[in-house]
């Protein structure tokens, strides 16, 4: 096993999980948007819907991209480098 693997497992795991919480989120929210589309009334729950569908995405987006980031600092030894200090 390479000295890195176990330092990859944390982020990994978080973005799985963030992966595995938010798209059933994104999900549903997509269907209950399908629901009331037809409804005069619901335009609200529709706005609001669309805004918490659109957070959800923009923090699956930035727990990915943080995750790369920190695999990418994981392989180039910058930990290690920190640690000299």
């Amino acid at each position: 096993m390479q000295k890195n693997t176990k330092k990859k497992v944390a982020p990994v795991l978080v973005a799985i999980l963030a992966v595995a919480v938010m798209v059933p989120i994104i999900l549903v929210a997509l269907a209950l948007m399908g629901d009331l589309r037809g409804i005069e009334s619901a335009r609200t729950a529709l706005i609001f819907l669309a805004v918490y569908i659109a957070w959800a995405a923009a923090i699956l987006v930035c727990v990915l991209a943080v995750a790369r980031q920190r695999l990418k600092e994981i392989d180039r030894g910058e930990e290690e480098d920190a640690k000299k200090y």
